[in-house]
């Protein structure tokens, strides 16, 4: 790919509604017409319509400004940032947050400080808070500017200025640009402070990389020329919101103070930090006492304070957990390689969806089309990746809900270009991830909604060991689906002796039988009385029954034999790329008789 002079990188998790405005002022950047620049929006596993959001834009896009779009797999700021450093082709690389409104001027201006600054590594932005769903005056309320910097509010005069690594301050991630160089030399690619969000307890990950690219020898400057709005809705100006920020702010400062100091420098820094933190929360609280409790910026200052005195119990307890987490992990071979290939499949569409019938086999009256739908990656050598290969990778790394919702949208949008007539029953199987969250129901009637898809036409796909694990959370997910005309299937069913408990709360409509069961139902007696235990339990109540894995003739009669009601397998066909119409040839291929073991 052809370098280019500057990138602006924009980092977003389920961004669809805060990306549009972004976008639309890069568009209208003016000035640019000496060098060459392109932006990437860095999708952080987002479960939204991001990916389509930027389809959109790059639709309509002018040529001579790349848009384009990249996935981050894991979840946090650190790595988005990282990718977004690895897929950048310019020489700067300007990063904005999806809620960060840039000025005309500011790719200009950002480019030429960088060009006129060869020394300076990292530097920042003027930002003012953009108060927008106020009524009357858009800016910080007065009693909330002693905490503005929290807000990555950053108004520190019309000069620029250099940072002084000996005053220890630093402008926020929003509105940074840095040397891609300077990056790449000091940067760890894993960030100690890396997080996903405020529930984790950490933030402050840009001031760490920021950190390192000065101790490094890079200067880091604040350009006021450089002027982005920083979009606040009232619900980030709340208490609640407030204190969750200070808290993980405060609890991260032990990692940021013990960076800047050489190793024999840390055992006495210790308490002398110590003390003096302390020494600044008692006397905060002597000045402060009469607002100790009604003055949201003296709660959230003594919050601040409080969480600085935890931070190196927290940072060090934080660590264990993070190590024993780590070695509580199955290794996954080849982990990070499988990691990368879904990224790329994400952001090259290379995830193929491919289908195998279920085709009734007792009952000549169950003649609906029935059909799996499976997920695939073809890499680029075209050579097509099973989901045995990449899923455990995809677990470990909590992308199984963006898998998931990217199977519906990508099934409902080639069903949208079709015949509605078109008589099919869809099986998706979906993840324990969706099952506890509690916004896939909205998820599924949204797509719905858009796709003009009938309900009627998808079966949920469910296992059995992930159905009683979160019981609770999948009878929810079931009978919020039943009621507007869904389908489940509970899948690779194996323990007929645990199925009377957990059945009379689930509304199911197939079991579907594990596939080692099946497999062994030829040779084993032991495989036949679970196989007929397990149907003649869905039978009792009204349930269909699936064998999979019928890979021949003599697996085939004896499920037959048993009265399962469904047969799925290579006896029957082979996965194949997914298509919607079926010819009399391809019916007649279906025809059991002609079946050889």
């Amino acid at each position: 790919m052809k370098e280019v002079d500057f990138t602006v990188a924009i980092p977003t998790y389920n961004g669809e509604t805060r990306l549009p405005d972004v976008l639309d002022r890069l568009k209208s950047q003016i000035n640019t017409e000496h060098f060459s620049w392109e932006i990437i929006v860095v999708d952080n596993n987002s479960t939204d319509t991001t990916a389509k959001v930027v389809a959109d834009y790059q639709a309509n896009w002018p040529k001579l400004i790349p848009l384009r779009y990249a996935f981050a797999p894991k979840q946090g700021a650190a790595f988005a940032r990282q990718r977004a450093v690895e897929k950048a082709r310019g020489e700067f690389i300007g990063f904005l947050d999806d809620d960060n409104l840039p000025e005309p001027e500011w790719v200009s201006q950002a480019y030429a400080f960088g060009k006129n600054h060869p020394q300076v590594g990292a530097f920042g932005s003027q930002i003012h808070g953009y108060f927008f769903e106020q009524n009357s005056k858009l800016e910080l309320p007065e009693k909330l500017k002693e905490i503005a910097c929290f807000l990555a509010i950053v108004e520190r005069g019309n000069q620029p200025r250099l940072y002084d690594p000996k005053h220890k301050m630093l402008p926020p991630g929003a509105g940074v640009v840095v040397r891609k160089q300077a990056w790449e030399k000091a940067v760890p690619k894993t960030l100690f402070l890396n997080h996903t969000g405020k529930e984790a307890g950490l933030a402050s990950e840009d001031l760490e990389a920021l950190i390192n690219i000065q101790q490094a020898g890079w200067e880091i400057w604040y350009n006021p020329a450089m002027v982005v709005y920083h979009k606040i809705p009232n619900s980030r100006l709340e208490k609640d919101y407030l204190l969750a920020l200070v808290r993980c702010v405060g609890l991260s400062r032990n990692r940021l103070r013990m960076m800047t100091l050489k190793s024999w420098q840390k055992p006495l820094a210790f308490p002398a930090y110590m003390a003096n933190d302390w020494r600044r929360l008692v006397l905060h609280l002597i000045k402060k006492r009469k607002s100790i409790k009604s003055d949201t910026a003296t709660v959230c200052k003594t919050e601040f304070l409080w969480n600085t005195i935890k931070s190196p119990f927290f940072l060090y307890a934080q660590q264990r957990e993070s190590q024993a987490k780590a070695r509580s992990y199955p290794p996954i071979a080849k982990s990070e390689d499988w990691l990368e290939s879904i990224a790329t499949a994400f952001e090259e569409e290379n995830f193929c969806l491919y289908t195998q019938s279920i085709f009734p086999i007792s009952n000549q009256d169950l003649n609906r089309k029935h059909s799996e739908i499976l997920l695939r990656i073809e890499d680029r050598k075209g050579r097509i990746i099973l989901p045995g290969e990449f899923i455990p990778t995809a677990e470990r790394y909590n992308l199984m809900g963006t898998i998931d919702r990217f199977v519906i949208r990508k099934l409902f949008t080639r069903l949208s270009q079709v015949s509605q007539d078109n008589d099919c029953l869809y099986e998706i199987n979906i993840s324990a991830a969706s099952i506890n969250d509690e916004k896939f129901i909205n998820f599924l009637y949204q797509q719905f909604n858009i796709y003009g898809i009938s309900p009627e036409t998808i079966s949920l796909g469910i296992s059995e060991k992930i159905a009683i694990t979160n019981i609770e959370q999948a009878t929810k997910l079931m009978n919020s689906c039943k009621e507007i005309g869904f389908q489940f299937t509970l899948d690779n069913v194996s323990r007929s002796s645990l199925m009377p408990e957990y059945l009379k709360q689930l509304p199911i409509d197939y079991l579907k039988i594990d596939g080692q069961l099946v497999k062994g139902v030829a040779n084993h007696q032991k495989n036949i009385r679970g196989i007929e235990q397990i149907h003649n339990l869905g039978y009792q109540l009204g349930i269909k029954t699936i064998a999979e894995a019928v890979e021949n003739g003599n697996i085939m009669e004896n499920i037959k034999l048993i009265g399962v009601d469904y047969a799925q397998g290579y006896a029957i066909n082979y996965p194949q790329p997914l298509i919607f119409t079926f010819t009399e040839d391809q019916m007649n291929n279906f025809n059991l008789n002609t079946v050889s073991s």
